[in-house]
Protein backbone atom coordinates (compact mmCIF):
# COMPACT_ATOMS: atom_id res chain seq x y z
CA UNK A 1 0.00 0.00 0.00
CA UNK A 2 1.15 3.28 -0.86
CA UNK A 3 0.20 6.72 0.83
CA UNK A 4 0.33 10.53 -0.51
CA UNK A 5 -0.58 12.68 2.17
CA UNK A 6 -0.39 16.88 0.96
CA UNK A 7 3.08 15.64 -0.73
CA UNK A 8 4.51 18.57 -2.76
CA UNK A 9 7.33 19.58 -4.69
CA UNK A 10 9.05 22.98 -5.27
CA UNK A 11 12.18 23.09 -7.41
CA UNK A 12 15.12 25.77 -6.09
CA UNK A 13 14.73 29.06 -8.40
CA UNK A 14 11.44 28.31 -9.11
CA UNK A 15 8.03 30.16 -7.24
CA UNK A 16 5.71 27.28 -8.75
CA UNK A 17 5.31 23.91 -7.38
CA UNK A 18 6.06 21.06 -9.55
CA UNK A 19 3.79 18.77 -7.59
CA UNK A 20 0.83 20.68 -5.38
CA UNK A 21 -0.65 18.90 -2.14
CA UNK A 22 -1.29 15.22 -3.49
CA UNK A 23 -3.02 12.95 -1.55
CA UNK A 24 -3.99 9.50 -2.40
CA UNK A 25 -3.98 6.06 -1.04
CA UNK A 26 -3.13 3.32 -3.82
CA UNK A 27 -4.36 -0.30 -2.80
CA UNK A 28 -2.08 -3.31 -2.60
CA UNK A 29 -2.18 -5.35 -6.04
CA UNK A 30 -3.64 -2.29 -7.71
CA UNK A 31 -2.93 -0.94 -11.45
CA UNK A 32 -3.20 2.92 -10.28
CA UNK A 33 -2.37 5.05 -13.56
CA UNK A 34 -1.07 8.64 -13.15
CA UNK A 35 -2.22 10.25 -16.55
CA UNK A 36 -2.12 13.82 -18.01
CA UNK A 37 -0.58 16.53 -20.45
CA UNK A 38 3.28 16.94 -20.89
CA UNK A 39 4.74 19.09 -17.62
CA UNK A 40 2.28 18.27 -15.28
CA UNK A 41 3.94 16.41 -12.74
CA UNK A 42 3.89 13.12 -13.24
CA UNK A 43 6.61 11.86 -13.81
CA UNK A 44 7.54 14.11 -10.99
CA UNK A 45 5.49 12.40 -8.50
CA UNK A 46 6.23 9.00 -9.41
CA UNK A 47 10.12 9.81 -8.99
CA UNK A 48 9.57 10.95 -5.53
CA UNK A 49 7.74 7.40 -4.51
CA UNK A 50 10.97 5.79 -5.75
CA UNK A 51 13.35 8.08 -4.19
CA UNK A 52 15.21 9.69 -7.21
CA UNK A 53 13.60 13.21 -6.31
CA UNK A 54 13.13 14.43 -2.72
CA UNK A 55 9.66 15.46 -1.44
CA UNK A 56 10.36 19.10 -0.59
CA UNK A 57 6.35 18.59 1.60
CA UNK A 58 3.78 16.33 2.94
CA UNK A 59 4.39 12.92 3.49
CA UNK A 60 4.63 8.84 2.03
CA UNK A 61 3.65 5.95 3.03
CA UNK A 62 4.55 2.75 1.86
CA UNK A 63 2.70 -0.10 3.93
CA UNK A 64 2.55 2.38 6.81
CA UNK A 65 6.08 2.98 7.35
CA UNK A 66 6.92 6.76 6.41
CA UNK A 67 9.45 6.78 3.19
CA UNK A 68 10.34 10.24 2.81
CA UNK A 69 14.25 9.45 3.36
CA UNK A 70 14.38 5.89 2.88
CA UNK A 71 16.88 5.21 -0.42
CA UNK A 72 15.20 3.59 -3.22
CA UNK A 73 17.05 0.53 -2.42
CA UNK A 74 15.21 0.68 0.82
CA UNK A 75 11.57 0.97 -0.41
CA UNK A 76 11.37 -2.34 -1.86
CA UNK A 77 10.49 -1.50 -5.31
CA UNK A 78 11.39 -2.09 -9.30
CA UNK A 79 10.72 0.73 -12.06
CA UNK A 80 10.86 0.86 -15.66
CA UNK A 81 11.95 3.52 -17.62
CA UNK A 82 10.69 5.25 -21.07
CA UNK A 83 14.35 4.38 -22.71
CA UNK A 84 14.95 1.07 -21.54
CA UNK A 85 18.11 1.48 -19.62
CA UNK A 86 19.28 -1.11 -20.47
CA UNK A 87 23.39 -2.08 -21.02
CA UNK A 88 24.78 -2.90 -24.34
CA UNK A 89 27.70 -4.52 -23.94
CA UNK A 90 25.67 -7.00 -21.76
CA UNK A 91 23.54 -9.85 -23.18
CA UNK A 92 19.81 -10.32 -22.89
CA UNK A 93 20.36 -12.37 -19.39
CA UNK A 94 22.78 -10.59 -18.30
CA UNK A 95 20.87 -7.20 -18.29
CA UNK A 96 17.65 -8.63 -16.61
CA UNK A 97 19.97 -10.47 -13.58
CA UNK A 98 21.78 -7.73 -13.25
CA UNK A 99 20.17 -6.10 -9.93
CA UNK A 100 20.24 -9.83 -8.45
CA UNK A 101 24.15 -10.16 -8.76
CA UNK A 102 24.23 -6.57 -7.57
CA UNK A 103 22.18 -7.87 -4.62
CA UNK A 104 24.32 -11.20 -4.10
CA UNK A 105 21.36 -13.35 -4.91
CA UNK A 106 22.32 -17.18 -4.79
CA UNK A 107 23.09 -18.65 -8.67
CA UNK A 108 20.20 -21.22 -8.30
CA UNK A 109 17.73 -18.36 -7.33
CA UNK A 110 18.61 -16.43 -10.14
CA UNK A 111 18.54 -18.51 -12.47
CA UNK A 112 14.77 -19.81 -11.78
CA UNK A 113 14.02 -16.36 -11.33
CA UNK A 114 15.14 -15.79 -14.75
CA UNK A 115 13.56 -19.16 -16.85
CA UNK A 116 10.22 -18.10 -14.67
CA UNK A 117 10.34 -14.05 -15.79
CA UNK A 118 11.44 -15.12 -19.29
CA UNK A 119 9.16 -17.63 -20.26
CA UNK A 120 6.11 -14.55 -18.76
CA UNK A 121 7.41 -12.09 -21.33
CA UNK A 122 8.03 -14.70 -24.11
CA UNK A 123 12.13 -13.99 -24.32
CA UNK A 124 13.16 -17.64 -23.61
CA UNK A 125 14.80 -17.74 -26.77
CA UNK A 126 16.68 -13.98 -26.66
CA UNK A 127 18.66 -14.84 -23.38
CA UNK A 128 22.32 -14.69 -25.42
CA UNK A 129 21.27 -11.67 -27.75
CA UNK A 130 22.52 -7.88 -27.38
CA UNK A 131 19.74 -5.24 -27.37
CA UNK A 132 21.14 -3.89 -30.51
CA UNK A 133 19.77 -7.55 -32.25
CA UNK A 134 16.21 -7.04 -30.52
CA UNK A 135 12.76 -4.95 -31.44
CA UNK A 136 11.78 -2.11 -29.84
CA UNK A 137 9.10 -4.11 -27.99
CA UNK A 138 11.64 -6.60 -27.46
CA UNK A 139 14.07 -4.53 -25.46
CA UNK A 140 11.45 -3.05 -23.83
CA UNK A 141 10.47 -6.67 -22.39
CA UNK A 142 13.95 -7.55 -21.28
CA UNK A 143 13.06 -4.18 -18.96
CA UNK A 144 9.51 -5.65 -17.65
CA UNK A 145 11.74 -9.06 -16.92
CA UNK A 146 14.59 -6.96 -15.24
CA UNK A 147 11.67 -5.65 -12.88
CA UNK A 148 9.71 -8.67 -12.72
CA UNK A 149 12.99 -10.94 -11.44
CA UNK A 150 13.20 -8.58 -8.56
CA UNK A 151 10.32 -9.97 -7.20
CA UNK A 152 9.70 -6.89 -5.71
CA UNK A 153 5.83 -5.73 -5.00
CA UNK A 154 5.48 -2.20 -6.15
CA UNK A 155 6.34 -1.65 -9.76
CA UNK A 156 6.64 2.17 -11.16
CA UNK A 157 6.21 2.62 -15.19
CA UNK A 158 7.20 6.02 -16.38
CA UNK A 159 5.72 6.03 -20.09
CA UNK A 160 7.32 2.82 -20.97
CA UNK A 161 5.95 2.54 -24.35
CA UNK A 162 5.82 5.66 -26.32
CA UNK A 163 8.86 4.97 -28.15
CA UNK A 164 6.72 1.87 -29.70
CA UNK A 165 4.51 1.97 -32.82
CA UNK A 166 0.65 2.04 -32.09
CA UNK A 167 0.07 -1.95 -32.68
CA UNK A 168 3.04 -2.88 -30.66
CA UNK A 169 1.62 -0.43 -27.86
CA UNK A 170 -1.95 -2.06 -28.53
CA UNK A 171 -0.23 -5.63 -27.71
CA UNK A 172 1.91 -4.17 -24.87
CA UNK A 173 -0.84 -2.78 -22.82
CA UNK A 174 -2.26 -6.54 -22.85
CA UNK A 175 0.91 -7.96 -21.72
CA UNK A 176 1.98 -5.25 -18.60
CA UNK A 177 -1.47 -5.63 -17.65
CA UNK A 178 -1.98 -9.28 -17.54
CA UNK A 179 1.53 -9.65 -16.25
CA UNK A 180 0.56 -7.14 -13.22
CA UNK A 181 -3.10 -9.24 -12.93
CA UNK A 182 -0.65 -12.69 -12.85
CA UNK A 183 1.95 -11.91 -10.19
CA UNK A 184 -0.27 -9.18 -7.87
CA UNK A 185 1.70 -6.71 -7.67
CA UNK A 186 0.84 -2.93 -6.78
CA UNK A 187 1.60 -1.07 -10.15
CA UNK A 188 1.90 3.11 -10.84
CA UNK A 189 1.94 3.75 -14.36
CA UNK A 190 2.70 6.97 -15.71
CA UNK A 191 1.21 7.54 -19.40
CA UNK A 192 0.47 10.96 -21.07
CA UNK A 193 -1.80 8.68 -23.33
CA UNK A 194 -5.64 8.72 -22.08
CA UNK A 195 -6.67 5.36 -24.18
CA UNK A 196 -3.34 3.55 -22.36
CA UNK A 197 -5.04 4.95 -18.96
CA UNK A 198 -8.39 3.88 -19.49
CA UNK A 199 -7.62 0.61 -21.02
CA UNK A 200 -5.09 -0.13 -18.27
CA UNK A 201 -6.17 1.12 -15.10
CA UNK A 202 -7.99 0.00 -12.25
CA UNK A 203 -7.91 3.66 -10.95
CA UNK A 204 -6.56 6.71 -13.00
CA UNK A 205 -5.61 10.17 -11.13
CA UNK A 206 -5.80 12.81 -13.66
CA UNK A 207 -3.33 15.43 -13.53
CA UNK A 208 -2.84 18.88 -14.30
CA UNK A 209 -0.26 21.68 -13.40
CA UNK A 210 0.79 19.32 -10.36
CA UNK A 211 -2.68 19.24 -9.22
CA UNK A 212 -5.10 16.61 -9.19
CA UNK A 213 -8.16 16.81 -11.04
CA UNK A 214 -9.94 13.51 -10.26
CA UNK A 215 -9.63 10.08 -8.84
CA UNK A 216 -11.60 7.35 -10.05
CA UNK A 217 -12.23 4.39 -11.91
CA UNK A 218 -12.24 4.68 -15.77
CA UNK A 219 -15.73 4.96 -16.63
CA UNK A 220 -16.36 7.53 -13.59
CA UNK A 221 -13.73 9.68 -15.23
CA UNK A 222 -15.29 9.45 -18.48
CA UNK A 223 -19.38 9.25 -17.24
CA UNK A 224 -18.61 11.66 -14.71
CA UNK A 225 -16.01 14.40 -15.19
CA UNK A 226 -15.39 16.51 -12.09
CA UNK A 227 -14.57 19.87 -14.29
CA UNK A 228 -14.08 20.89 -17.69
CA UNK A 229 -10.60 19.89 -18.02
CA UNK A 230 -10.74 16.23 -17.24
CA UNK A 231 -14.03 16.38 -19.69
CA UNK A 232 -11.96 17.21 -22.36
CA UNK A 233 -8.87 14.97 -21.99
CA UNK A 234 -10.16 12.01 -21.32
CA UNK A 235 -12.04 11.01 -24.60
CA UNK A 236 -10.94 10.66 -28.07
CA UNK A 237 -11.84 13.05 -30.04
CA UNK A 238 -12.59 15.54 -26.93
CA UNK A 239 -15.07 16.48 -26.02
CA UNK A 240 -17.70 19.07 -27.34
CA UNK A 241 -17.51 22.29 -25.35
CA UNK A 242 -19.14 25.61 -25.92
CA UNK A 243 -20.49 28.48 -24.46
CA UNK A 244 -24.32 28.54 -24.04
CA UNK A 245 -27.33 30.72 -23.34
CA UNK A 246 -29.93 28.73 -21.60
CA UNK A 247 -33.70 29.78 -23.67
CA UNK A 248 -36.44 29.25 -21.14
CA UNK A 249 -39.30 29.95 -23.96
CA UNK A 250 -38.31 27.37 -26.49
CA UNK A 251 -36.97 25.06 -23.77
CA UNK A 252 -33.53 25.00 -25.59
CA UNK A 253 -29.49 25.36 -24.95
CA UNK A 254 -28.32 27.59 -27.97
CA UNK A 255 -24.46 27.36 -28.48
CA UNK A 256 -24.77 30.31 -31.85
CA UNK A 257 -26.91 29.72 -34.57
CA UNK A 258 -27.59 25.53 -32.86
CA UNK A 259 -30.28 24.75 -30.66
CA UNK A 260 -30.03 21.87 -28.57
CA UNK A 261 -33.29 20.86 -26.86
CA UNK A 262 -33.58 20.04 -23.37
CA UNK A 263 -36.47 18.49 -21.00
CA UNK A 264 -38.23 21.22 -18.60
CA UNK A 265 -36.52 19.77 -15.28
CA UNK A 266 -33.05 20.82 -17.03
CA UNK A 267 -34.08 23.95 -18.29
CA UNK A 268 -35.44 24.54 -14.77
CA UNK A 269 -31.84 23.64 -13.13
CA UNK A 270 -29.89 26.03 -15.31
CA UNK A 271 -32.40 28.83 -16.23
CA UNK A 272 -30.36 30.76 -13.67
CA UNK A 273 -26.84 29.93 -14.14
CA UNK A 274 -24.08 31.03 -16.17
CA UNK A 275 -22.72 27.41 -17.36
CA UNK A 276 -20.85 25.96 -20.61
CA UNK A 277 -22.07 22.93 -22.41
CA UNK A 278 -20.53 20.07 -23.43
CA UNK A 279 -20.85 16.43 -25.52
CA UNK A 280 -19.08 13.88 -26.71
CA UNK A 281 -18.54 13.23 -30.45
CA UNK A 282 -20.12 9.57 -30.00
CA UNK A 283 -23.12 11.21 -28.70
CA UNK A 284 -23.77 13.49 -31.70
CA UNK A 285 -25.10 11.23 -34.73
CA UNK A 286 -25.71 12.78 -38.35
CA UNK A 287 -28.94 11.67 -40.52
CA UNK A 288 -31.54 13.32 -42.33
CA UNK A 289 -32.91 14.95 -39.42
CA UNK A 290 -32.10 17.12 -36.97
CA UNK A 291 -30.22 20.35 -36.94
CA UNK A 292 -28.02 21.74 -40.40
CA UNK A 293 -24.53 22.09 -39.73
CA UNK A 294 -21.72 22.51 -42.18
CA UNK A 295 -19.26 19.93 -42.99
CA UNK A 296 -15.53 21.20 -42.77
CA UNK A 297 -13.96 17.70 -42.70
CA UNK A 298 -14.81 14.15 -42.71
CA UNK A 299 -11.95 11.30 -41.47
CA UNK A 300 -13.11 7.93 -42.34
CA UNK A 301 -11.17 5.19 -39.93
CA UNK A 302 -12.55 2.10 -41.45
CA UNK A 303 -15.54 1.24 -39.11
CA UNK A 304 -16.39 4.69 -37.88
CA UNK A 305 -16.19 8.09 -39.15
CA UNK A 306 -15.26 11.64 -37.64
CA UNK A 307 -17.29 14.16 -39.09
CA UNK A 308 -16.02 18.24 -37.89
CA UNK A 309 -18.30 21.27 -38.21
CA UNK A 310 -17.89 24.43 -36.62
CA UNK A 311 -20.51 25.59 -33.95
CA UNK A 312 -20.01 29.22 -32.88
CA UNK A 313 -16.81 29.96 -33.83
CA UNK A 314 -15.95 26.36 -32.11
CA UNK A 315 -14.66 23.23 -34.10
CA UNK A 316 -17.26 20.60 -32.70
CA UNK A 317 -16.63 16.71 -34.14
CA UNK A 318 -19.30 13.73 -34.17
CA UNK A 319 -18.13 10.31 -34.07
CA UNK A 320 -20.37 7.83 -35.93
CA UNK A 321 -20.42 4.34 -37.12
CA UNK A 322 -19.41 3.06 -40.66
CA UNK A 323 -18.16 5.15 -43.46
CA UNK A 324 -19.64 8.05 -43.79
CA UNK A 325 -19.52 9.72 -48.02
CA UNK A 326 -19.54 13.63 -47.32
CA UNK A 327 -17.29 16.34 -48.77
CA UNK A 328 -16.20 20.25 -46.79
CA UNK A 329 -18.79 22.43 -47.19
CA UNK A 330 -21.88 20.14 -47.42
CA UNK A 331 -24.83 20.12 -45.24
CA UNK A 332 -25.37 17.60 -42.53
CA UNK A 333 -27.87 16.98 -39.71
CA UNK A 334 -26.98 16.36 -36.47
CA UNK A 335 -28.86 15.12 -32.98
CA UNK A 336 -27.82 15.06 -29.63
CA UNK A 337 -28.85 12.69 -26.93
CA UNK A 338 -29.52 15.34 -24.22
CA UNK A 339 -29.13 12.66 -21.80
CA UNK A 340 -25.35 12.70 -22.49
CA UNK A 341 -25.07 16.38 -22.17
CA UNK A 342 -22.32 17.89 -19.74
CA UNK A 343 -22.58 22.05 -18.20
CA UNK A 344 -19.64 23.42 -16.58
CA UNK A 345 -19.63 26.80 -14.27
CA UNK A 346 -18.30 29.34 -16.46
CA UNK A 347 -16.44 31.04 -13.55
CA UNK A 348 -14.68 27.68 -11.83
CA UNK A 349 -14.80 24.95 -15.14
CA UNK A 350 -16.40 22.80 -12.39
CA UNK A 351 -19.28 20.09 -13.23
CA UNK A 352 -22.58 21.89 -12.53
CA UNK A 353 -24.34 19.28 -10.51
CA UNK A 354 -27.97 17.69 -11.95
CA UNK A 355 -30.66 15.83 -11.24
CA UNK A 356 -30.52 12.44 -12.80
CA UNK A 357 -32.15 12.71 -16.59
CA UNK A 358 -34.29 9.75 -16.93
CA UNK A 359 -35.62 10.75 -20.44
CA UNK A 360 -33.34 10.76 -23.79
CA UNK A 361 -34.20 13.05 -26.45
CA UNK A 362 -32.87 14.23 -29.64
CA UNK A 363 -33.37 17.07 -31.67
Amino acid sequence: MITLQNVCKTYENSNQKAVQDVSVHIQKGEFFVLVGPSGCGKSTLLRMIAGLENISSGELSINGVVSNDLQPKDRHLSMVFQNYALYPHLTVEENILFGLKVRKIAKEERQKRLTEAAKLVGLTSYLKAKPRELSGGQRQRVALARAIVSQAPICLMDEPLSNLDAKLRAQMRMEIRDIQQRLGITMIYVTHDQIEAMTMGDRIMVLNKGEIQQVGSPLDIYNKPENEFVATFIGSPSMNVADCQIDTTQNTANVGSLRIPLTGSLVSQLQHTDVRIGIRPEHISVGEQGQPVIVQSVEVLGNESIVNFVVDNNMWSAKVAGQLKCKRDEIVHVQFQVDKLHFFERSTAETFSLHNEQEVITT
